[in-house]
């Protein structure tokens, strides 16, 4: 690999794209500005913010990891196949930097690791709104940012179905209804064998195979989920949803009756005051259990049966008078784990936090946006009551130039640890009691622009961490949080698209490094484990009034999976082909994914699936249009 120039801090990245944000040549004045629309992507300027809305198409939307994977500057990491623990990182971050939100209610858990994108079904949303960098108060952020999942609020009929087979023992049937005015109910089920074959390097050694070039069928790794969702829209809104998942766990050596499980159960209410009131107003409770089995000790370090209790309760609070946006939030969070064979408490902790947000804009040309966040937690865990209050202030500028619209930022945000990163003894990953809270100064500076009926936009983004948390991996594969002392982040992300006579066109990607700049002498210098440096993506279409062929690429390089980067994953390389299209009154789509049969692994030892097929149908059809997803 080339070696690369790097800029000695997040200005000096900035200023290297300076000369690319000033008016093009050539555009008319008084030029409309739409939003940035490809293929069903949405990319908008939220103040200074910038905020990523993909539609979702029943017709292709696998799931919430395809959905997302792509875009540019997101990075969706999956445990292998339909219903996987996914988890999607921003701009250089880990899953666990990043807040997932379902109508604003945060889908994370104690226990878990992160936010799990394979927890809801994306046949439930309207829409997934991504925000990188900046984001808006009232929406909460994470440390990288914030992706916020929005449910069906009206159906396209008042009974809708959705049915998609496909390899690997890929099963999916959904149905919604309007049973009255204010009543909406959802339900589904979702099963997957995942039994694909793939390379096993970590088999056992076979004289006759010394490469270990045989494949094999993937065994204990398949998923079932069952889900409802019931909406009364009345004076006040009120929302259900609930979740029942199960996982089998396989081992790197794909051992044969490997009993190793994840259940998990989710149950979330939620009251609030109905959308487009003038102060928003919501009460929320989720309660997750998780049950992790390894009686055998065949995935972790001991025999384990292990329960996990979350309950989160929230009250938010939030509004806009004038030119001033106000928000206020407070939270309770209690997480209870128990082992079954030895009887002991595993982990007993509890968090409350207080936080509170004004931000404030300015009128044009130049458009000023200025907010500060403060916020309070204590917990509570083995006597000890640690309190916590974070600053985090935030400003951002932007302007309009002809066709052509500038917009820069400047924060500083801060994110605790969770209880599975401080305390947790799960399977292969260990806990780490000695975490600190990391913090990061973020910047960008991007521009959009509309020239010559081509959308197109240019971002260079940057974070400065400090004890950052990263996971790790060891050579046998066990798993630990650790603080590394400083990091740099920085990269550019980039994206074109154009639409003409039938034919769609987008090309997007993101090159970004991830640099320890620790005092370790063994990792100063390289890059965050679990991150990648270079990704693109690019799709094609050509539509007919009841016909839409499409092709997709998808290219991530640069991935390691330890602090030393001793141990690197193989580039991905991928080819999609889908046909979508309608008979009567039903909609139907074709997808072969993978084209050239890889296994990426995107976590350490975990295989993906190769080459597949899938075939949707939905009752009644939807336009024939060019979807979001991938492909």
């Amino acid at each position: 690999m080339p070696v690369i120039d790097r800029p000695s801090s997040i200005g000096s990245c900035c200023a290297a794209v300076l000369a690319l944000l000033a008016p093009v040549p050539g555009c008319a004045a008084g030029t409309e500005l739409s939003p940035v629309i490809v293929d069903g992507e949405r990319a908008s300027l939220d103040g200074s913010g910038a905020t990523i809305r993909i539609d979702v198409d029943p017709l292709s939307a696998i799931d919430l990891a395809e959905l997302l994977a792509g875009l540019p500057g997101v990075q969706v990491r999956s445990a292998g196949g339909l219903g996987s623990y996914s988890e999607a990182g921003l701009r250089g971050s880990n899953g666990r930097q990043v807040r997932v939100l379902l109508d604003g209610l945060p889908l994370d858990t104690g226990g878990g690791e992160a936010s799990s994108l394979s927890l809801v079904s994306p046949l439930l949303l309207s829409s997934v709104e991504v925000h990188k960098g900046r984001v808006p108060v009232g929406i909460g952020s994470g440390l990288a940012g914030t992706i916020n999942l929005r449910s069906r609020t009206t159906l396209p009929a008042p009974l809708t179905a959705q049915v998609r087979v496909g390899s690997f023992g890929e099963r999916q049937v959904h149905a919604a209804a309007q049973l009255a005015d204010p009543v909406q109910f959802a339900a589904g089920t979702r099963e997957a064998d995942n039994d694909f074959t793939y390379r096993n390097t970590f088999g056992a050694f076979d004289p006759a195979d010394p490469e270990r070039n045989r494949h094999e069928h993937r065994r204990n790794a398949g998923t079932r989920q069952h889900y409802a969702w019931l909406r009364y829209a009345g004076p006040m809104q009120l929302t259900a949803h609930a979740v029942d998942d199960t996982q089998e766990l396989p081992t790197r050596l794909n051992a044969e009756g490997t009993a190793a499980r994840l259940q998990t159960q989710s149950l979330a209410l939620a009251l609030s005051s109905p959308p487009g009131a003038d102060w928003r107003t919501s009460l929320s409770h989720r309660h997750t259990r998780e049950r992790f089995r390894d009686p055998d000790s065949e995935l972790g370090l001991q025999a384990q049966d292990t329960r996990d209790d979350t309950h989160r309760s929230a009250l938010s609070v939030n509004g806009t008078v004038g030119r001033l946006d106000a928000a206020a939030r407070i939270e309770h969070e209690d997480y209870r784990s128990r082992d079954a064979l030895d009887g002991g408490a595993a982990i007993d902790a509890e968090r409350l936090a207080a936080e509170t947000g004004l931000q404030w804009q300015s009128a044009t040309p130049w458009q000023l946006d200025a907010s500060l966040q403060l916020g309070w937690s204590r917990d509570r865990h083995d006597g000890d009551r640690p309190a916590h209050w974070r600053i985090e202030p935030a400003v951002g500028l932007s302007r309009r130039f002809d066709a052509c619209r500038i917009a820069a930022n400047l924060g500083h945000r801060e994110r605790l640890p969770t209880f599975f990163e401080r305390y947790g003894d799960r399977g292969l990953f260990k806990g780490n009691p000695e975490l600190s809270p990391e913090r990061a100064a973020y910047a960008d500076l991007g521009t959009r622009c509309l020239l010559a009926n081509v959308d197109m936009e240019l971002t260079a983004f940057g974070q400065d961490l400090h004890d950052a948390i990263s996971p790790t991996y060891n050579g046998q594969g066990i798993g630990r949080s650790v603080n590394t002392e400083r990091a740099l982040i920085y990269g550019i992300e980039f994206g074109a698209g154009r639409s003409w006579n039938g034919w769609e066109w987008h090309l997007g990607g993101t090159w970004q490094q991830t640099e320890d700049r620790s005092a370790v002498r063994a990792s100063r210098g390289k890059q965050l484990p679990g991150r990648y440096q270079q990704q693109l993506d690019t799709r094609l279409s050509y539509g007919w009034p009841t016909l839409r062929l499409q092709y997709a690429f998808r290219y991530e390089a640069g991935q390691y999976y330890d602090s030393a980067n001793l141990l690197e994953a193989e580039p991905l390389r991928r080819h999609d082909l889908a046909a979508f299209g309608s008979v009567g009154a039903f909609g139907w789509s074709l997808q072969w994914l993978n084209l050239r049969d890889d296994n990426a692994e995107q976590f350490n030892g975990f295989p993906t699936p190769g080459r597949r097929w899938l075939l949707s149908l939905t009752w009644p059809a939807t336009a024939v249009s060019s979807p979001r997803s991938s492909p």
